[in-house]
């Protein structure tokens, strides 16, 4: 799984910006001020020109060209969306193509995207009300109705994000020195395995996102949708809806330690009054979503110990992982799952 993920050797040699301004002039007519951006393992940058700013993407070389293709043909399909979904566009190039290939300093062929850059703020940078959260999960759930026809030949492919795979994941709890921290997780897999992996085969299941975080969604207080741009299709995935629900209530629990789960129920609320989910599945959340969260530790702790090139960029999005878990978790699941089922309600789209 972290071969197919791209995950499981270290980076090649960056990509100098000098070859990427070369290659984005004659691939794509396009110059001007290039800005890297770091990431987990692209090559990105911000591009400013006379034109606009763009965002430039370059695969690693581990990636296979089939799941670059699956990104691609994702953002390709929601272009079509009616009513529009507020994604990233791919900007085509001069010979009409939206994927271009390059060869880095060792002589790796790698694929080169140019994307249309979404400004705004990011989520994770604001403090939303109850019915921001709302209209981010409504935004959500527009997302997967954008998606629900979309068929590739590499949607189905092997991702140690994807939380089917959760449960191949626990060896990883070799590397977590803390006692009661292990406790906890393997709590966690023990339930993920007796409630929520028995339910897999029945759950319905389309391409999902996979990864709507608040560092990829963008907003804009000020607009009547709150949330103006969903980014980043690294880890799009066929898999059930519920695990794309599962990413965005795992990116909110346990960080109100006296309310660890508002702002996750109000996402589902704002997502069920777009496209219906079953109580019976909405209340896998409270497995799934501290699941995911723990899948997310245990990555970065592993990609730490292993590649401590990648130790910065994992702690920064993880570091207090281990701490929302043990807030979310002070909530027994019962009420959680009373919690979450409640949250079918009216969705109040007039409040500020």
């Amino acid at each position: 799984m972290a071969r197919e993920s791209a995950l499981d050797e270290s980076p090649a040699e960056r990509f100098p910006e000098q070859q990427v301004a070369a290659e984005l002039r004659r691939q794509y007519d396009l110059a001007g001020q290039l800005s890297r951006i770091p990431t987990e393992k692209d090559d990105t940058f911000r591009l400013a020109t006379d034109i606009g700013r763009f965002l430039v993407k370059i695969a690693p070389a581990t990636e296979a060209a089939q799941i670059v293709n699956l990104q691609s043909a994702v953002m390709l399909h929601l272009e079509k969306s009616r009513p529009a979904i507020p994604v990233q566009r791919l900007i085509r190039g001069v010979r009409g193509q939206v994927e271009s290939t390059v060869v880095d300093p060792r002589g790796n062929a790698r694929l080169m995207r140019v994307m249309s850059y979404l400004d705004g703020d990011l989520l994770a940078s604001t403090i939303p009300t109850p019915t921001q959260f709302q209209k981010v999960g409504a935004m959500l759930a527009r997302l997967d109705s954008g998606l629900a026809g979309f068929r590739h030949p590499g949607e189905s492919r092997s991702l140690i994000w994807d939380l089917k795979n959760f449960l191949h994941v626990r060896p990883l709890l070799e590397l977590v020195n803390d006692h009661d921290d292990v406790t906890m997780a393997t709590w966690i897999f023990d339930q993920f395995e007796a409630l929520v992996a028995p339910r897999i085969g029945t759950l319905p299941t389309q391409m999902i996102h996979g990864d709507f975080s608040p560092f990829n969604v963008v907003v804009d207080p000020a607009a009547d949708d709150f949330v103006t741009g969903v980014i980043d299709f690294g880890d799009v995935v066929r898999s059930p809806v519920l695990f794309e629900l599962a990413v965005a209530v795992a990116n909110q629990i346990g960080l109100d330690d006296r309310r660890p789960w508002d702002s996750a129920v109000e996402i589902v609320r704002g997502y069920r009054a777009v496209r219906p989910v079953p109580d019976r599945d909405v209340a896998l959340l409270a497995i799934a979503g501290p699941a995911r969260l723990l899948l997310r530790a245990l990555i970065f702790g592993w990609r730490a110990a292993v590649h401590p090139h990648s130790r910065d960029y994992g702690l920064s999005h993880s570091a207090q992982d281990w701490t929302r878990l043990r807030c979310a978790l002070s909530v027994a699941s019962p009420t959680v799952q009373a919690l979450l089922s409640a949250a079918g309600a009216s969705f109040q789209t007039g409040e500020n």
